[in-house]
């Protein structure tokens, strides 16, 4: 077993994570900081491919109260306000920083391009290993292909489990302060294409806060993207960018004409996949963004942004001969996933990112509370965490490494047993979560008693054995087993919360109404999942 001491451990050397590192770095020279990171600090997670705009960004003579009050929209009433508004004051800091170290940002008129009302226009095919590179200036060490199981808890969180994913090597990192900056969750339905969000990202910051006793919020609340179909591209910029349409099979501008009571062009985001997938149900389909209305220049200039953030989209085009202007391209709902800068699913936070367990932090995806919250919100929180952990004065309690030897025998033991293959259990899984938890082929729709029976299948599931045979499938068992402790944590939110509270994202067929009373869901464990609401910041 590899001991590291560090004071400062971040899990996740994504976006928050490697902003926090710089951050830390700037605002305390004299702490000691270790990132862990599951794959490739430059190629790893969802950032990975590029991006063509940061959204989330505060542009001059906006206001930050405005910000709130959009996203305040976004979410149907459900956002913390004071974590919006800290996000939004920090993010034009937080960009400075990455055009600082190469990013190129477009301008116009001397000043940012905007991308709609809350985004920048970037080049930033290079963005991860822009990010990566701060984080390796700042961080003492980094532990790449390490997966963290989970968080050593006495009175404080004091360390971090973690495995080699190519050894089975185990590391435990003793720290003062563990930042959770892991990014969102896939894999827990089953996906129907091309995975949109990183498959690496199976939910592990979530289901270690879970299992520790953190508190979480909203975790009913998944993020359903409506894609480019097939190729499972985003739309936004198509839509955003270029104003396309969204269109039924009769060539009705829908969202204008049939949703326009709910918000119109100016919907919510949940509202952008109910309605396509309502014209499906109802028979209008297909449903497609309307590219026919883009001149030959624009096209051309659509297909290079998308070879920023997708260029899977070029080969799609080429691969079947689609002239854009010509044709429009078919949309689909995906498959559901849990991210906090979507939605508002993930830890309950204060204002300096702290959760309810102390000494640890939540940044990026894995924190909860703002919808849309996006690149420029990751961002932002990583440079608020980081200040928040440097000022932190409170020792951490060291850890007896009996215990943390007897916790490792755990992790490894099932490689000493014959038993059931992951796969099997995650293919079980994410059925289940298909058919009965509101995914694609219930037309994300769910009921008292399918949750119940997916409730009923997971918690089986979870008395599995698995075997493995390898530290490959060692590592498979680990991801299954938090995807597991993810998947029951959100089927229970979605119990809990007899309403439709957003339209496309949570819809209850037998609890249709919205109620005007807007309250969180949250969750704690301990040795039994405790469910109950709030209506603000922190208790």
């Amino acid at each position: 077993m590899d001991i590291i001491d560090t004071d400062v451990a971040i899990i996740g050397g994504g976006t928050a994570g490697c902003m926090a590192a710089l951050e830390l770095r700037r605002a305390n020279p004299h702490l000691h900081i270790t990132v862990l990171e599951r794959s490739s600090l430059k190629r790893g997670g969802c950032l990975a491919p590029g991006v063509n705009a940061i959204y989330t960004y505060l542009h001059e003579g906006e206001r930050p109260e405005d910000f709130v009050e959009w996203v305040r929209f976004q979410g149907m009433g459900l956002v913390r306000d004071d974590l919006a508004l800290t996000m939004i004051e920090h993010t034009p800091y937080a960009v400075s920083i990455l055009e600082e170290y190469g990013l190129y940002m477009e301008r116009e008129n001397g000043k940012p391009a905007r991308q709609g009302r809350w985004g920048v226009r970037v080049r930033g095919e290079y963005i991860k290993p822009t990010l990566a590179k701060m984080a390796m200036e700042h961080a003492d060490t980094i532990l790449e292909g390490v997966y963290a199981l989970d968080v050593h808890v006495e009175d404080a969180v004091c360390g971090v489990y973690a495995l080699d994913v190519s050894t089975a090597e185990p590391y435990f990192v003793r720290a003062k302060s563990v930042l959770v900056a892991t990014g969102g969750a896939s894999g827990l339905y089953r996906p129907y294409s091309v995975s949109w969000y990183p498959p690496g990202n199976v939910g592990s910051g979530y289901s270690l806060g879970i299992r520790a006793g953190a508190e979480m919020t909203s975790l009913e609340v998944r993020f359903i993207p409506l894609r480019l179909k097939d190729v499972n591209a985003p739309i936004g910029i198509t839509a955003v960018g270029f104003k396309a349409p969204l269109i039924n099979a009769r060539g009705e501008q829908f969202m204008k004409t049939r949703y326009a009571n709910v918000g119109g062009e100016s919907a919510p985001i949940s509202l952008r996949l109910y309605a396509p997938t309502r014209e499906v149900m109802e028979g209008r389909f297909p449903v497609c963004i309307d590219t026919r209305g883009l001149t030959r220049e624009q096209a051309e200039k659509l297909k290079l942004l998308y070879l920023n953030g997708w260029p899977l989209f070029a080969l799609f085009l080429a691969a079947r001969g689609i002239d854009i202007t010509t044709e429009p391209l078919e949309v689909q709902g995906t498959e559901p996933y849990i991210t906090g800068s979507h939605t508002i699913a993930g830890y309950w936070i204060d204002t300096d990112r702290r959760t309810t367990l102390r000494g640890l932090y939540a940044a990026g995806d894995a924190a909860g509370g703002v919808p849309l919250s996006h690149v420029g919100g990751a961002l932002a929180e990583g440079v608020i965490a980081a200040r928040a952990i440097a000022e932190q004065t409170h020792g951490a309690p060291s850890p007896e490494m009996g215990v943390v030897e007897e916790t490792f025998e755990q992790y490894l033991r099932p490689l000493e047993h014959d038993g059931v293959s992951p796969l099997s259990v995650e293919r079980q899984l994410q059925h289940t979560m298909d058919y009965n938890a509101g995914g694609m082929s219930r037309f994300y729709y769910s009921t008292e008693q399918s949750l119940k029976r997916a409730l009923r299948d997971i918690q089986g599931l979870k008395s599995e054995r698995m075997g493995a045979s390898s530290p490959k499938e060692l590592l498979w068992c680990h991801e299954v087993r938090d995807r597991l402790w993810l998947a029951e944590a959100v089927v229970r939110h979605m119990l809990y919360r007899r309403e439709t509270r957003m339209q496309g994202f949570q819809m209850r067929a037998d609890y249709p109404e919205i109620s005007s009373d807007v309250r969180f869901v949250n969750s704690v464990w301990r040795r039994g999942f405790e469910l109950f609401t709030r209506s603000g910041g922190m208790a």
